[in-house]
């Protein structure tokens, strides 16, 4: 009777076996995929994008870096103060707020002297997967929130050189009421590996876009749809002398745009290869559970409908005199405030 009861006990714990068998399977290859994720993440540099306040002279020839342009693309304008928003921070639980900052250093490395050239808040709505992208003027004029120069007025840019990202971040969000506390940052050098990993991009150029990168020699264009190779697409990117900074923005984001449609269609090795090259060229402050986070959302936004817009917009911006003497677009963020946050809910 007891050998009996041992058989059937026997017969009775294979299910368990097989059960633990696969279970071990599963936190096996879970463990390997982890693995291989963490590996990807550990490559991006985490920063809380602050500096250590050392401030550079405001009257500096590098801070003076197209204030010629500036003062012919103020020229025109009525001299006014700037009008403040009031009110509390706009947040919403279904709203995720990026800073996408690009900085204008060519080196596989992150400086502290970098202006923040290109400033694009990233704005992913949850509730409807919409995305928004909203360039801000780097000339316009913001008062300086902290440091040396706490209280005067200079361009956008510079904010960056003055406090990194941290600084930068408080300026978009004081000036607009709105809560935005985590950036991506991106340079250059960034820019010409990440879109050659990739495999190009392809834009729709005009005729005078095409002329410009020809002249360039980085590649022979034409006017309408081209795949452009790395040098080509930064050199369209940056390109803002044929019409103006405000069109340069609009580059900005076509080449997001762009990127994001070529990244979509990578198999499974060229998408390794291009986190091997980009990432470690990636600085931010975001936690790797928030990257979790938005991977898992990720799918959700394929074939998103992306609406862009710059920030200020037409009318709403007059000239004034800044930090060292330079020509600024004088804001009426108040207005402005009222129009980005209709945008990002809309």
């Amino acid at each position: 009777m007891k050998e009996k009861h041992a058989v059937e006990k026997k017969k009775l714990s294979k299910p368990m076996r097989v059960f633990i068998i696969v279970f071990s399977v599963i936190i096996i290859l879970f463990g390997a995929v982890y693995g291989f994720y963490h590996s990807k993440i550990s490559l991006i540099d985490f920063n809380d994008g602050k500096t250590s306040g050392d401030y550079i002279d405001a009257d500096s020839s590098e801070l003076n870096v197209g204030s010629d342009e500036m003062e012919s693309a103020t020229a025109g304008l009525e001299s006014k103060d700037s009008v403040s928003a009031e009110g509390e921070l706009f947040y919403s639980e279904d709203i995720i707020n990026i800073l996408l900052i690009g900085t204008d250093e060519r080196t596989s490395s992150f400086s502290t002297n970098a202006r923040g050239d290109s400033c694009i808040l990233l704005s992913l709505n949850k509730k409807n997967y919409t995305i928004k992208l909203v360039s801000f003027e780097r000339g316009m004029g913001v008062p300086i929130l902290s440091g040396a120069y706490e209280g005067q007025y200079d361009w956008l840019t510079h904010t960056f050189r003055y406090g990194g990202a941290d600084l930068m971040m408080r300026e978009i969000q004081e000036c607009f009421r709105i809560k935005i506390d985590k950036y991506i940052r991106v340079n250059m050098r960034t820019f010409i590996d990440g879109i050659n990993a990739i495999g190009g991009i392809t834009v729709n150029l005009t005729a005078a876009e095409a002329e410009y990168i020809n002249n360039s020699k980085a590649q022979k264009v034409s006017a309408g749809k081209n795949h452009l190779n790395a040098e080509s697409a930064l050199t369209y990117a940056r390109c803002r002398y044929i019409d103006s900074d405000w069109a340069r923005v609009e580059r900005q984001r076509n080449v997001i745009k762009a990127a994001m449609n070529q990244v979509k269609d990578l198999n499974i090795f060229e998408l390794n290869n291009t986190l091997n090259t980009v990432l470690p060229l990636v600085q931010t402050n975001l936690t790797e559970a928030e990257i979790t986070g938005l991977l898992f959302l990720a799918p959700k936004f394929r074939g998103a409908e992306t609406d862009d817009m710059t920030i200020p917009v037409k009318g709403t911006y007059g000239s004034m005199t800044g930090l060292g003497g330079r020509n600024l677009f004088s804001v009426d963020f108040k207005t402005n405030t009222e129009i980005l946050h209709d945008f990002i809910t809309s």
